[in-house]
């Protein structure tokens, strides 16, 4: 088998999760703000049914997913779980009456982001008579998807004549919430709690209202509202450097595989493809059967590093498609069949996908969302 694996710790999960419910707990004294636990593209690569399933025992109110086959998929594990669908409706090849009909099945929550949605579901739904659950989205400024907020307020009242509609919620994104500078994010929520007001006084009012992403729930305390967004927090990262680290995090996901192989070189041998690098001396060059086909980053050739035994050893030559080289000195005491830990934090070796990233220049999300499907993941 495969020596490659994702291990996945429960437990580090948990404490991630009770750390942010602590904090909201004590930010908001005397109201529980709702958890909607993030789990698109396949729980950042943790894997969204056992992730989602732990979720939910640990009380989590919501699971927020990307599109609709996400969340059918979801479903079929997950029977009684608030499924909330961020993406916009993309007509499917089914009949709009039958595909309509199947995500009324499974009882899932839709954004509507356009008066073209709600009316498309309105529609069909009436025809099976039954409401579709839906949350309204609101654009403030990260100018993707969603009602401008200064032209919003026409529209929502044109979705709640719709008799089919269920207006269970409403929320926007912030662009910038994870950074130092929060001018940008401060001015999305004042526009957000503006048109809040404007549709409170012409009498529309939301059982949930919601803003606040990883970034938002440290950096911008006055978007809790009624539910949050936790992402990368739950995984056990900070969204950016620069973030208060006020909630004691623990990376969840250890990227582990073995040595295989080690070869003793003479000074002044090449490694790897396009020879970009030479041995300085003899040394040990220990093979590892993971690479750029499994998520790791091919421009981690020549400068990323690998944890063995509780040491550091660096990554010497081409990253390849399912092997990279690592360098285990002049002398060494590795074994075939010792751990390589590769992304994570075991034993004191600190190589999280922050740290990763920051070589990289790119953000953790891009780091653990790249560990491929054929990586065994491991549930501890």
């Amino acid at each position: 088998m495969n020596p490659t694996r994702a291990e996945i710790s429960f437990s580090k999960l948990e404490h991630n999760y009770n750390g942010i419910r602590e904090y909201l707990d004590k930010i908001s004294p005397g109201k529980r703000i709702k958890i909607c636990g993030v789990v698109k593209a396949n729980a950042y690569g943790h894997g969204i049914r056992e992730i989602s399933s732990k979720l939910i025992s640990l009380g989590t109110d919501f699971l927020g997913v990307a599109n609709y086959d996400e969340a059918i998929k979801l479903r079929s594990i997950i029977p009684d779980a608030n499924i909330l669908v961020f993406g916009t409706l993309i007509h499917s090849k089914l009949k709009p009456e039958t595909y309509v009909a199947r995500l009324q099945n499974n009882n899932l929550i839709a954004t509507v982001a356009s008066l073209e949605t709600a009316r498309f579901l309105d529609y069909y739904s009436g025809k099976s008579r039954k409401k579709f659950r839906v949350h309204i989205k609101i654009d403030t400024g990260m100018r993707r998807i969603g009602f401008d907020a200064g032209r919003a307020l026409n529209n929502i009242e044109q979705v709640f004549k719709f008799k089919n509609l269920e207006v269970g919620g409403i929320y926007t994104h912030f662009a910038t919430a994870e950074e130092q500078d929060t001018k940008f994010a401060v001015y999305q929520l004042h526009k957000f709690i503006k048109l809040l007001n404007e549709l409170k006084k012409s009498g529309m009012e939301f059982p949930i209202v919601h803003a606040a992403n990883s970034g938002a729930i440290l950096n911008l305390k006055e978007s809790l509202f009624d539910m949050v967004r936790p992402g990368l927090l739950l995984y056990g990262y900070y969204p950016s450097e620069k973030i208060r680290r006020i909630i004691d995090l623990k990376p969840i996901m250890n990227l582990k595989s073995k040595i295989t192989y080690i070869k003793r070189l003479d000074a002044d041998t090449s490694i790897s493809y396009g020879r970009k690098y030479f041995t300085k001396k003899k040394t040990f060059i220990g093979s590892v059967p993971v690479g750029y086909g499994d998520g790791i980053w091919r421009s981690l050739s020549n400068i990323g590093k690998v944890g063995i035994n509780k040491k550091y050893y660096p990554i010497v030559g081409a990253i390849t498609m399912d092997w990279l080289m690592v360098n285990l000195g002049v002398k060494t005491d590795v074994k075939i069949g010792d751990d390589v830990l590769i992304v994570g934090s075991e034993n004191g070796e600190y190589l999280g996908a922050d740290k990763i990233a920051k070589i990289l220049k790119t953000i953790p999300y891009e780091v653990i969302c790249a560990v491929a499907d054929r990586v065994q993941r491991v549930y501890l």
